[in-house]
């Protein structure tokens, strides 16, 4: 009787085992098909949404009015953006000369004693809005081939700001008073106000346009008419051809650079080597030369 019980409940857990089998299986099938159904149905729909869409965007005129604007109108919008920057610039205030010496329609090339006592403060000046005296101070190189590029831009600007100052110092004869003020490349281009530098021209391209926006951009001062380069701006004061000079400095260090090569030399095993050999053929020769006499 219990056996019979056994068996009978074994073959229900078996078909019940069966049928879960098949219903759910089937309805696992049954729901799998419907979401992959709706996933494509989804698909299908969005599709043609968003191409319709991107269509729509792409030729709208309001993108096609833009797009001309931005490929059209970069030189505008560059020059805006200047002009707004150089707005937006706290300008310094220099005082200028109501009648201008003889000697600032040109640069001055001067040495690093005379360019420190021109570069003289006012400690009671301490804002840039106070009036104070305005500089113009170029480093450069007669050696340096961006000097002598920039050399008739420069010579021609102080005949548009005669009201200014201008000086030129040799950067690397005086290279103590370079580092002193900052000059990392040759030619710097300097504003100074009340004896402190104050604007450093930062562009890649020396043209007396653009070192007159330049001080214009900073002091807000005007040039007077136009300045344009003459053949008189290639004879100087800034040199205008390269000058070759003879580096002591570099010739220095190929001294210690080869008299540290032959101390090492001589410490080293390939010398005594050497050394021996030598000593060793001297000798035979010396032998050789008694043995025939």
């Amino acid at each position: 009787m219990l056996l019979k019980m056994k068996i009978s409940l074994q073959i229900l857990l078996v078909g019940h085992f069966i049928i879960e089998v098949f219903v759910f299986g089937s309805l696992c099938e049954v729901i799998g098909e419907g979401l992959d159904d709706a996933v494509r149905s989804d698909d299908n729909i969005s599709d043609p949404i968003m191409e319709s869409l991107s269509s729509s965007y792409l030729n709208s005129s309001l993108l096609n009015n833009s797009i001309e604007i931005t490929s059209t109108g970069n030189d505008s919008i560059t020059n805006d953006t200047t002009i707004s920057n150089a707005t937006l610039i706290k300008k310094f205030t220099c005082l200028l000369d109501d009648a201008p010496a003889e000697g600032n329609s040109t640069f001055q090339i001067v040495n690093g004693t005379t360019l420190l006592s021109v570069l003289k403060q006012n400690q009671n000046i301490t804002s840039r809005t106070q009036p104070a005296t305005c500089q113009i101070v170029v480093f450069f190189a007669s050696w340096c081939p961006f000097s002598i590029q920039a050399a008739p831009h420069l010579n021609a600007l102080p005949r548009g700001f005669p009201m200014l100052s201008f000086y030129a110092i040799d950067a690397y004869t005086y290279n103590s008073l370079s580092t002193m003020q900052g000059v990392m490349a040759i030619p710097s281009f300097f504003l100074f106000h009340n004896g402190k530098a104050a604007a450093r021209y930062n562009e890649t391209e020396y043209k007396v346009d653009l070192f007159s926006s330049f001080i214009t951009r900073y002091t807000g001062i005007q040039p007077i008419g136009i300045l344009n380069r003459t053949t008189a701006d290639y004879q100087g004061p800034l040199p205008t051809n390269v000058l070759e000079q003879t580096d002591q400095w570099l010739i220095l260090a190929w001294i210690v650079l080869l008299l540290s090569m032959v101390y090492w030399f001589t410490r080293s095993n390939l010398f005594w080597t050497l050394m021996e050999n030598i000593r060793n053929t001297w000798r035979e020769a010396e032998a050789q030369h008694q043995h025939i006499d």
